[in-house]
């Protein structure tokens, strides 16, 4: 029988203790993300891995911006006011066991605001796509790309583009949030924002009779841009399949818009 000599066992789990101490026991990073994404004015902060010895932050490109203190282990700044979405570079040297560096990026957007409201900044593409939900920054339940999508795009038209954009977005977010078991719950919001739609396409003035394509569905193809998130409404969709529905009255119609009518419409 063959038989290992002790040299070669000893290499043997040497290599397999580099091998397990590379899969398991990993060095934490020393920035933790590699972009950032922010706004002209925004106070910045990016902190490194603690425990070193020294820091020295340096930026590498971009608008100068003056560093609050260089040797911190955290990077503080008030981003810079730009025009254009613009990158700003920072390489960060620290000295823990032994000296290491890191960079990051850091993407400064100008402030959007439009018809008096100040848009979300663009979030992070990756972050953005790694949930149905994705990024709400401030917390409105629209998700931040999709409420500037609606905002840019009916920013030149009556209001209630802007207001049946949004409760278009909220829908979508509660059929993400309900998935294919409360998909009956949440048509009822569905329903609810197509027959607002329907209402001043049709019964009001009318001021979208003008629109050629929907609301509602415009949205819809801005919030289902993944293959998860058209997954999740396929299910959901599926779940409603042999369901019976009554259609709104036109007196109610109205009624389910959900937001102030008489202010948004001037009616």
């Amino acid at each position: 029988m063959n038989t290992l000599s002790s040299v070669t066992k000893l290499s043997v789990v040497a290599l397999f203790a580099v091998f397990l101490s590379g899969c398991f026991f990993q060095e934490e990073a020393l920035i933790a993300q590699e972009t950032l994404n922010v706004e002209s004015g925004d106070a910045v902060e990016v902190s490194a891995r603690e425990g070193g010895k020294k820091y020295r932050w340096k930026q590498l490109s971009g608008v100068r911006v003056a560093i609050q203190d260089k040797r911190s282990s955290v990077l503080a700044f008030t981003a810079p006011t730009v025009t254009d979405k613009t990158e700003l570079v920072f390489e960060l040297k620290a000295k823990f066991d032994e000296p290491v560096h890191d960079q990051i990026t850091i993407i400064v957007s100008p402030v959007l605001i439009i018809n008096g409201v100040r848009l979300p900044p663009e979030p992070n593409e990756e972050e953005n796509n790694a949930t149905l939900l994705g990024v709400d920054s401030n917390n409105n339940q629209v998700r931040d790309d999709v409420e500037r999508w609606i905002y840019t795009e009916y920013k030149d038209k009556h209001p209630v583009h802007i207001e049946v954009g949004m409760q278009s977005a909220r829908t979508w977010e509660k059929i993400f949030e309900g998935g294919a078991e409360k998909a009956r719950e949440t048509v009822e919001f569905v329903h609810a924002v197509l027959d607002c739609e329907v209402y001043y396409e049709v019964y009001s003035g009318p001021i979208l009779i003008f629109e050629t394509n929907s609301i509602f569905g415009g949205v819809a193809s801005k919030t289902t841009n993944t293959p998860e998130r058209k997954a999740a409404y396929l299910d959901y969709d599926k779940a409603l399949s042999g369901g019976v529905y009554t259609l709104t009255k036109i007196s109610e119609m109205k009624s389910q818009c959900a937001f102030d009518t008489e202010q948004m419409a001037g009616e």
